[in-house]
């Protein structure tokens, strides 16, 4: 007699149970942060008021229009990659309004909600494989060029600034080849080869190759450039606000958070990695700062990015759907798309 089970022969108490483990696992993670920062700020309160008092609002000010900015250049990669997977040209308020509405929504608890409403959002105007792939592109991307901004700061402060833009050159052109060839979808296309059949059909638009023409690589690698020269900006800025940042090196701590914001982004156990990124923060920023005063800066930190997202989601929230009007595309013009209708149509 064949025993063998299949998926679909899975107890579904058995997986109720795993769901809840992982939500209260998720409640855990979150509890202990909230816990661990009141012990801190109450045991620590009187030297983190003095050490932390804002110095210049004028700054703090910059740090926001500099945030602002940097999210805003993320928008034209999307755009970019969006068109690239559905031959499909967006506004730039409207893409804007996509992503800046689903990265407020990854702060509710799941982390899925953020992509559903990609998917519902458009599903009348741009096939879900192209909005989910797109999405899945951005997001890969961005936690790429953060570790890779990681690695060269560090760098660059332990051996040397010439040999840190060196290294940097070689790692961009990797970075662009990468996007041109899309290796994404080479590796998606790798593993969909060990998926059940019915996963495999399911994941077939995403396995679809689409290499990038070099132009629309071009743009891109500019984008994350000029997003991560504001963000840099930011860190350099924090000096003038906390006169405790003077004395240290501030680009170890901005190397330090930007591989905690990469886990966080992974964990996929609380909402925007809340926990998780503060905790590989103090792990990787523990021989730079006092642990007090880690603490305050990552939770100073993890308000002013809330804070900067929600600035956005209430400017672009109610921007109109619609294609975009000129003439850039990724694809031939000449070419149809998915609709039967010219892409700028």
């Amino acid at each position: 007699m064949n025993t063998t089970r299949t998926s679909n022969d899975i107890d579904p108490s058995t997986e109720i149970h795993r769901s809840v483990v992982w939500v209260w696992l998720s409640r855990v993670i979150v509890a202990a942060g909230i816990v661990w920062v009141v012990v801190v700020f109450t045991r620590d309160f009187a030297s983190l008021r003095n050490d932390f008092r804002i110095e210049s609002f004028a700054w703090l000010g910059f740090t926001f229009v500099a945030g602002m900015l940097a999210l805003l250049l993320t928008v034209p990669v999307f755009q970019l990659l969006l068109r690239s997977h559905s031959d499909i040209p967006i506004r730039y308020s409207y893409a804007a309004r996509l992503l800046f509405v689903a990265q407020v929504l990854r702060h509710l608890p799941g982390r899925v909600w953020g992509v559903m409403y990609l998917i519902a959002e458009t599903r009348r105007s741009i096939p879900t494989s192209a909005m989910v792939r797109a999405n899945i592109d951005v997001m890969l991307y961005s936690m790429s060029f953060s570790m890779l901004v990681a690695i060269l700061l560090y760098v660059s402060v332990t051996i040397g600034l010439i040999f840190a833009s060196a290294a940097g050159i070689l790692a961009l052109s990797l970075f662009a080849m990468a996007v041109h060839l899309d290796w994404i979808g080479q590796i998606a296309r790798m593993v969909s080869r060990f998926l059940p059949e019915r996963a495999a059909k399911f994941s077939a638009g995403l396995t679809a190759l689409r290499p990038v023409p070099w132009n629309v690589v071009s743009k891109i690698v500019v984008c994350y450039i000029l997003s991560w020269a504001c963000y840099l900006s930011i860190w350099w800025a924090l000096t003038k606000i906390f006169v405790v940042l003077e004395d240290v090196n501030i680009w170890l701590l901005c190397a330090a958070y930007s591989v905690a914001w990469v886990l966080g982004y992974i964990s996929m156990i609380t909402p925007a990695g809340l926990g998780v990124r503060e905790a590989g923060f103090f792990a990787l920023a523990a021989p730079v700062m006092s642990l007090p005063n880690l603490t305050f800066l990552a939770v100073f930190v993890r308000v002013w990015q809330l804070t900067t997202e929600l600035l956005l989601f209430f400017m672009f929230a109610f921007a109109k759907h619609g294609r975009a009007t000129d003439n850039t595309s990724v694809a031939d013009d000449s070419s149809e798309t998915h609709l039967g209708q010219k892409p700028n149509e």
